[in-house]
């Protein structure tokens, strides 16, 4: 089994996987603070790994909303073409 250790991974890796991260959670906080209440937790978590919250938040506050909304219209429109 191969082992590694931290002087095997090159430098580059490390600092593109830190950019991701700090966009990751950049992102969430600035979108979830014009939408929720909880943006410092989405901040936070965004920090944590990636792309888990960012699907996480996209699922709940962007496609769930969405979804729910034209469901909504949906109904709305078979109920005036009836």
């Amino acid at each position: 089994m191969h082992k590694t250790n931290p002087e095997s991974i090159p430098v580059w890796v490390i600092v593109l996987a830190a950019c991701i991260l700090l966009t990751q959670s950049l992102f969430l906080f600035i979108h979830s603070r014009r939408h929720t209440k909880y943006y410092w937790i989405w901040g936070i978590v965004g920090l944590i790994q990636s792309p888990g919250p960012l699907i996480a938040y996209w699922l709940v506050y962007i496609f769930w909303p969405w979804r729910k909304e034209r469901l909504k219209d949906r109904e709305h429109r078979n109920k005036r073409d009836e």
